[in-house]
């Protein structure tokens, strides 16, 4: 898959799908009172960040997702919590190879939430193909060159070698944390958010081996208050772009529920909710003008004021 992760509802979760759910519930439920769907969480294809994981690599991410939650935007807040995995398995996609050459082979969940009011804007969501991309958080222990096999080399990910681009193949995962909905995945097929390196850090740190000279401490410093700037800007182009989301749907779409069009512009990322706007504001602009019509000057005034009458 190079477009994203597509779910797909089950019709009905069946007799062994019902088992597995109701090992994470505190009573037993039924099929009727769940909503499951399956997911692609991530593959052995080197992925936008030159990292790959090993099919060894799949194999025990399989059973770490195992009973982990899906969340949104990989905030790891309880009330965030929307779905929970109760299901894994590896697939191998026939008539299908990576850039490496080998087979690909995707590590495949099944998803379930209970259907509840609450729920029903996260059900419908998913349904109309909005929530649709996630990626997934997780740690390894180490990482290699996919060329020569070393942690350390003078191959510079994302170049070319005799026709083999230069990636990290990631190994020995350790734990998976998550798995979130988003605009944008890290894997073209799916998505994920690697943290091998930040666990080398913060391991390093336990025992005072890694060390910031004050120049560095002031460089992050400053680093990190024009981040906090732009930020702040960017929230404000965000909450402008949501608003005119808001308000043009509401005129070209005029029968779209209003809470599904706010669950839906959170989860999207600025290119996709600038392009929405777009839309939205010329199909309203056809709908219904939005500019003030200005008539011509007539005859005998002489004004400058009346120039033009709104």
């Amino acid at each position: 898959m190079k477009e994203g992760l597509v779910i797909k509802a089950l019709e009905l979760p069946g007799e062994e799908d019902m088992r597995e759910i109701n090992r994470y519930t505190r009573r037993a439920y039924e099929p009727g009172e769940v909503y499951a769907f399956s997911l692609v969480l991530c593959d052995n294809e080197i992925d936008r960040d030159f990292e790959r994981f090993s099919v060894e690599s799949l194999e025990r991410l399989r059973e770490l997702f195992l009973g982990r939650t899906c969340i949104f935007d990989h905030e790891r807040k309880s009330a965030n919590q929307t779905a929970r995995i109760y299901h894994t398995e590896l697939e191998r996609v026939d008539g299908e190879t990576t850039q490496m050459g080998e087979g690909l082979t995707r590590l495949v969940a099944r998803a379930y939430l209970p259907r509840t009011q609450g729920n029903r804007e996260i059900v419908e969501l998913i349904e109309s193909g909005i929530l649709k991309e996630v990626s997934v958080s997780c740690a390894v222990k180490r990482g290699v060159c996919g060329i020569c096999g070393k942690e350390s080399c003078e191959h510079v990910k994302g170049k070319s070698y005799g026709g083999r681009v230069a990636h990290t193949v990631l190994l020995e995962p350790l734990d998976a944390y998550e798995c979130s909905f988003v605009a944008v995945p890290a894997q073209r097929g799916a998505g994920v958010v690697k943290s091998a390196k930040v666990e080398k850090i913060l391991e390093s740190g336990a025992d005072g081996d890694v060390m910031l000279s004050k120049s560095q401490v002031k460089e992050i410093g400053e680093r990190f208050r024009r981040l906090s700037e732009k930020a702040r800007w960017g929230e404000k182009y965000r909450r402008e772009l949501e608003r005119g989301v808001l308000k043009y749907s509401a005129i070209a779409q005029p029968d779209m529920p209003r809470h599904v069009m706010e669950s839906a512009v959170k989860v999207l990322g600025i290119e996709e909710l600038a392009a929405m706007e777009n839309t939205y504001r010329r199909s309203a602009e056809k709908a219904l003008p939005l500019r003030p019509q200005l008539a011509p000057r007539r005859e005998g005034h002489r004004d400058g004021n009346r120039d033009f009458l709104i």
